[in-house]
Formats: C-alpha cells, structure tokens, sequence
C-alpha cells in the first residue's frame, strides 16, 4: 500500500501562514511509503542546489526509527538551545485496523455477503486515511526542518537526506530511558537547590508570556482533536449501523407482497445512502 502527499500553501490577509516549501534551494517531500507488517517503510526525496550536496535530486529510504533519531539530535544539541524543535511524528500503529480486518476475515454466519463486502470496504478504506495521515505527519516534520534557517544547516539533516545506506538506528532501551528521566530529575533538583540559596530566580516576561500562550495553545487543540475524535467515532459506528439495517429492508423488499416490496426496497436506498455519508463524514 503505498500513499503519495504533496504540502499545499494558502495565504489569507488576516492570518499567517507558513509556507514549508517556498525556499526553492532545499525541497524535501515523502514522494512513496510502503506497509511492511509492522514496519513503514518512506521515500524521502531531496530536490537542493546547496553545495553540500553532491546531486540537485536524490531520494533514500527511511523508517521511523531514523526520524526520532534526528529529532533526538536536535533536541540534545546545546546549539539549538531556545530553539523550537518540530515535534517528532507518532510511529505508525495500524494494529487496530489489521486486528478489524482480520477478525472480519475470521467470517462470522450472522452477516450476509453484501455486508461482509461492505464492512470489509469501510475497514480497508479507514486504513488507508490512517496510512496517509502518517505518511503526512513524517513529510511535515521534514519541511518544518528543511523551512528552518537555523536547522536545515544541521550536519545530521543533511545525512539523514543524503546518505544512501542504513543509518543502524534503534530506539532506546528502557534502561536508557530510565538513566535521561532520572539526569532530568537531578538537573530539576539541582536548579531549585541554587534557586533557593541564592533566593533569586530570574523572570523573562516574554517568554513567560509566549510559554502560557503554547502551553494554553497546546491544551486547547489537543481537547479540540479528542472531540473531532468522539465526534468521528460516533459517525463511523452510525455508518456501520446501517448497513444490517440496510441488508435487512433489501431482504424484505424481495420476499414481500407487491404493496411493501417498493416501500421496503426505498428505505433499504435511503439507509445506504445514509451509511455513505456518514461514512465520508467519519
């Protein structure tokens, strides 16, 4: 399965917007991504007349793992300090969607053909935007990279487009994860000691003032993502609901006297066409 995107810009007068690929010098797009059981497997496409690189045009093949490689340098070196980091994409989890699949592959006797054909649709279709959300999120965080004065000079970036092989990447163990977690608590504890043996503490008013608007900012569009979430879940579930609903009044239309058989085929229609728009809603 493989999914193509393509960033769009839009200006409007009273918002701002930022164009990821305006800067024609540096242009990075995931042109193909394929499903390998639990591993995605993307095709980062590099388009540059820098210098440091040796080709205009070249494409390498990358995994997840290597994008939270490079946004875990950038977020370890110093240099960047006070710099927003984009944030590293989500690994991709289809688990869900194949766990669907293959229970509905499993068959069941309650459902007809004509509904297996229909739930097996809506679950392949339901996949695929899933994939190509994903898809989506690792090509935005490499333009968000790529749009940036500062971090598309990273030596990282530039191997990470460039360097054709495996970069022998691995997430980090829980071991490592617990030694960052505790450096972390000692560096709190560490700063609070000097804090309050010194009794003074330094307040910047702008960046207090911007880290309450991210951080309200952040609350807001993660509440609002939930509620889009429930909203389509509900959606997909009324979807789903109509198609037994819709199998059953067709049933009826073909067995009924003459008087009911239009009646019943009429609303077996209105039910799909039902199920078809909640489906795109959802």
């Amino acid at each position: 399965m493989e999914g193509r995107q393509e960033a769009g810009k839009e200006s409007k007068p009273s918002s701002v917007s930022v164009d990821l690929q305006g800067d024609s010098t540096l242009q990075v797009e995931i042109s193909d991504a394929v499903s390998e059981r639990d591993k995605v497997k993307f095709t980062v496409q590099t388009k540059s007349c820098l210098p440091h690189f040796a080709q205009t045009e070249f494409s390498v093949v990358r995994q997840h793992e290597e994008f939270i490689w490079l946004h875990d340098a950038y977020v370890e070196n110093e240099e960047y300090a006070g710099l927003i980091i984009p944030p590293a994409p989500p690994r991709p989890d289809f688990e869900a969607s194949r766990e669907k699949l293959q229970k509905l592959g499993e068959g069941d006797s309650s459902i007809t053909r004509e509904e297996f054909a229909k739930m097996k649709q809506e679950l392949e279709a339901e996949y695929l935007a899933l994939f190509k959300k994903t898809v989506a999120m690792h090509e935005v965080f490499l333009q968000r990279l790529a749009a940036h004065p500062t971090l598309r000079r990273d030596h990282n970036f530039f191997v990470f487009l460039e360097y054709g092989q495996d970069l022998s990447v691995r997430g980090k163990n829980r071991k490592e994860l617990l030694g960052g977690f505790l450096r972390n608590i000692v560096k709190s504890a560490d700063e609070a000691l000097i804090t309050s043996m010194s009794g003074l503490k330094e307040v910047d008013d702008f960046f207090e003032h911007e880290r309450t608007f991210l951080l309200e900012y952040h609350t807001r569009i993660r509440d609002a993502c939930l509620r889009a979430d429930r909203v389509m879940h509900s959606h997909k579930c009324l979807a789903d609901d109509f198609i037994p609903i819709s199998a059953a009044l067709n049933s009826l239309g073909t067995q009924e006297v003459n008087q009911l058989k239009t009646s019943f085929l009429k609303l077996a229609e209105l039910f799909e066409r039902l199920r078809k728009l909640e489906g795109r809603v959802a």
